[in-house]
């Protein structure tokens, strides 16, 4: 049953990926391995760990894939570990399963599945010098690969018997061609809310409940202490020093006095050169001061200078610069709120005649005579779901993202025996992947359910 699986698209994408080269997984793995705590590895499922080699190598699989589609992957790290580990779970999962009903691969398969790979062979011949300088330039070894070879070829057993075991019935099929090409006639009222009218002074007033909400530069909030130092009694400067170090230290401010002077409590940004009376030594330590390190001490030949991180801050920007978020979100506000007031009162209407409700609340009526179900979903921007409401609901409501649409259907005139078969030759294909698909991954969610699954968070991180 399975003696093609060498030849399949993933035994080519595998040919592909093999060129690729997998820089710096080991120092990588090091790292993770010290800091992910008691997993070494990219995860767990059921007792079996996952290595960071393989969660490695599956990043570098989608990486290469998305590169090769002219995607730039740099901004997409995050969403790129996040979709190769849940597919090293998968997998991991898939095999498993397979183990227990007794069709994992076997080593017979792997190796013939290595065989055949092109990027192995020399001359038309499997050359093992290549193979493993190969695996040894992606940083894999040739055990790691063959387990990642027996999971997936497992995988392909598992898919096998599933699309054996499903069946896509006539009646599904007919149902869908039914939806797609009815033809209905009726009318159909599309109210939307009174337009909002955003005053200026209302749009200020929001600005002020709300601009913490849109800040630009961030600062940070310090007081700085200057302690001169007496060359007479250079004993007694110091002392105060170190009291004043262990106040800041407990989180207690002190007041000024004749030997502590306060010369600087105001916010500062990124320049700090700006600040006056204070040394060169100090303005750069200053950039590094924060909640996790609060006091900064410098000590220069004539004084001691204390400085305490009090709290960040963020710059509201100025209203002209915000002007236009503001009437956005108060205009997004305002819809979802129209909408859903609008939607409300229709629903409550004891008499939901179209006409009436035209008078009522305005808006625009259509009376559509023989469109197909499709091309209306298209016209009012609605979901599929919608196809079958239409058929079976003579009459409705529906709230949309910027109105409400009321419906009233006459007729339903299904599809001629002529237009469905044509389509069915179409979509038959389709519909029988997309169940397919669908039932794979209630399958894939239903072991996961069922599975004990311990992830490395920090991965991805």
């Amino acid at each position: 049953m399975f003696a093609k699986i060498a030849e399949s698209k993933w035994m080519k994408f595998v040919l592909f990926i093999t060129t690729f080269a997998f820089v710096g997984t080991a120092f990588v793995a090091i790292v993770i391995y010290k800091l992910a705590g008691n997993i070494s590895g990219a995860a767990v499922v059921n007792g079996k760990e996952i290595s960071l080699q393989e969660f490695y190598y599956q990043v570098n699989i989608i990486q290469n894939r998305l590169e090769n589609q002219g995607i730039d992957t740099a901004p997409l790290k995050k969403e790129i570990y996040d979709q190769a580990l849940e597919s090293v779970i998968d997998r991991e999962l898939l095999f498993q399963e397979a183990e227990k009903e007794g069709i994992a691969a076997t080593k017979e398969e792997v190796k013939k599945a290595i065989l055949d790979i092109e990027a192995f062979k020399e001359d038309g011949k499997f050359s093992k010098d290549r193979y493993i300088a190969l695996l040894s330039g992606i940083n894999i070894s040739p055990q790691l690969f063959e387990e990642i070879i027996r999971k997936d070829i497992s995988a392909q057993h598992i898919f096998s018997f599933l699309e054996l075991s499903f069946y896509l019935s006539e009646d599904e099929v007919d149902s869908y061609i039914n939806k797609q090409l009815s033809k209905i006639s009726g009318s159909f009222l599309y109210i939307k809310p009174e337009p909002l009218k955003i005053s200026e002074n209302e749009a200020k007033k929001y600005y002020e409940k709300h601009k913490n909400e849109y800040t630009g530069k961030e600062g940070k909030e310090v007081i700085i202490y200057r302690i001169d130092i007496n060359k007479k009694d250079q004993e007694k400067a110091e002392k105060l020093a170190k009291d004043l170090f262990l106040k800041l230290k407990k989180g207690e401010t002190d007041k000024e006095t004749k030997e502590i002077k306060i010369i600087f409590k105001d916010i500062i940004y990124e320049d700090t050169e700006s600040i006056p009376n204070i040394p060169k030594e100090l303005k750069e330590k200053l950039k590094e001061i924060s909640d996790k390190k609060s006091i900064i001490f410098v000590k220069t030949d004539d004084a001691y200078y204390l400085s305490k991180f009090l709290k960040a801050v963020k710059e509201p920007l100025p209203y002209e610069k915000v002007k236009e978020k503001i009437y956005s979100k108060l205009k997004e506000e305002y819809e979802k709120r129209s909408i859903k007031d609008l939607y409300e009162k229709i629903t409550k209407e004891s008499d939901k005649n179209i006409q009436l409700l035209m008078k009522k609340y305005g808006g625009v009526l259509e009376n559509i005579k023989d469109e197909t179900v499709r091309d209306i979903i298209v016209r009012y921007g609605l979901t599929p779901d919608y196809m079958k409401q239409f058929i079976r609901e003579k009459n409705g409501i529906i709230p949309l993202k910027e109105g409400i649409l009321v419906y009233n259907i006459e007729k339903v005139i299904p599809p001629t025996d002529k237009e469905s078969e044509e389509l069915k030759k179409l979509v038959k294909p389709l519909l029988k992947k997309e169940k397919y698909n669908t039932i794979l991954q209630m399958y894939i969610d239903k072991l996961r359910k069922d599975a004990e699954i311990i992830k490395n968070e920090r991965i991805l991180r």
